[in-house]
């Protein structure tokens, strides 16, 4: 089902199934609500009783096939809202959240109270330089006046001001996620062949006590090919509060 929910100045839309344990989704930087289909496949295997919601951080414009990257303070705010009403919904008993990437750092930042499990798939744990490069070096990449318009592998371009990239390019990721472990348990699932986070060292977040990690063999940053069932398989345990066989990351 979808509905339009406004959220400061924007209308933000919901594509949601209702159920008695909800699950609220937070996607990475430059992508739909469906995360290019990670989200869509761990929604269509929820465990009977679960249902979802899936909204965008992003502004997209079918005519031009553009999307417009909002600031990290009104990502904050849009997941605060969507928590919000699912919580007021008839029947729901809880509000559980999965992010992935980019997205497990809003859900740090937000920190919210009275919520379920938190999941989080291959976090970043540092931004800077490389996280900018990563977009801003690509081939057609191009800065005009004060923004950037990045071409990506989907079709689609990304469109992002110097101020909004500049706060993720400047955020302490290691930090924020150290921070939630203090106030939230939840846990890290992350992809041992990671691409896009090649180096990233979890060991000072692995012990912390409130966070259970593991890892998945092979996978990508995004858990395509054959570590997407297994991602699907981890998630499920994770919001179900079963002990999963974690493989090493």
């Amino acid at each position: 089902m979808q509905t339009t929910i406004k959220v400061g100045d924007s209308d933000v839309a919901l594509d949601y199934n209702l159920a008695p344990q909800m699950v609220v989704f937070s996607h990475g930087f430059g992508v739909r609500s469906d995360s290019r289909g990670l989200f869509s496949g761990i929604v269509q295997a929820l465990p009977h009783g679960w249902g979802s919601v899936q909204f965008d951080y992003d502004n997209f414009d079918i005519a031009t096939n553009q999307l417009c990257v909002t600031p990290l303070a009104e990502r904050i705010q849009r997941l605060k809202a969507v928590i919000d009403w699912a919580r007021q919904q008839a029947g729901v008993e809880t509000v559980n959240i999965v992010g992935h990437s980019l997205g497990c750092l809003v859900i740090a930042q937000l920190a919210p109270e009275n919520i379920g499990k938190i999941i989080l798939l291959a976090p970043p744990l540092a931004l800077g330089s490389r996280f900018a490069e990563i977009y801003t070096k690509r081939p057609g990449a191009k800065h005009d006046g004060h923004t950037w318009i990045l071409p990506r592998a989907d079709g689609t371009t990304t469109v992002v001001d110097d101020e909004p990239f500049a706060d993720l390019v400047s955020m302490d990721a290691e930090g924020e996620l150290t921070k939630l472990a203090m106030f939230r348990p939840y846990s890290l699932i992350l992809a041992s062949a990671d691409e896009v986070l090649p180096d990233a060292d979890y060991t000072d977040i692995l012990v912390m006590p409130s966070v259970n990690g593991m890892g998945i063999d092979s996978a990508d940053h995004n858990f395509t090919g054959g570590s997407r069932g297994e991602v699907i398989r981890l998630v499920n345990q994770q919001l179900l509060g079963e002990e999963p066989a974690a493989q090493s990351a």
